[in-house]
């Protein structure tokens, strides 16, 4: 599978207008361990064999991000597609979209990047996933939500 230019779709809640915004795909979708960075995407042990996941590697729970943070991750999804949301203290949505990642052929890495507006600073929730196209079918699909600190 090619990682060319990827689109994601970005819903602007505010005033409720939508922008489309090209991103790359993270090279290397990694960590830090020890002083060397690890490859959160390498299957080498066949954890990821057969398996439908999605895990954002980036930013960490807790972190304090601004408008335009970037997300990365490794997926392994149906048809490729990673959906993504971030939603504010009170529940509404403040941004979403879609990216590629792995799919039928491996695992693959994502990336892509999030402008929203809030007028205080205030936890929200980074929700990354999979659609479950089995309609509730065998296990359930990847998700992750990661806490942050969203900063004005």
């Amino acid at each position: 599978m090619s990682f060319g230019t990827m689109r994601a779709l970005v819903a602007g809640a505010a005033m409720g207008a939508s922008v489309v915004l090209t991103v790359s795909p993270a090279m290397a979708m990694g960590s830090l361990s020890g002083g060397d960075e690890t490859d959160n995407c390498t299957n080498e042990d066949g954890a990821f064999n057969e398996a439908a996941f999605v895990i954002a590697t980036a930013p960490k729970p807790g972190e304090r991000v601004e408008s335009g943070f970037d997300v990365t991750g490794c997926s392994r999804s149906f048809e490729s597609n990673v959906q993504w949301k971030l939603i504010a203290r009170d529940g509404s949505i403040l941004a979403s979209g879609n990216t590629s990642g792995g799919g039928v052929d491996g695992p693959g890495p994502f990336s892509f990047t999030i402008p929203y507006n809030v007028t205080v600073q205030q936890i929200g929730h980074l929700e990354v996933f999979d659609e479950d196209a089995s309609d509730g079918e065998g296990f359930p699909p990847g998700r992750t939500v990661v806490p942050l600190v969203l900063k004005p």
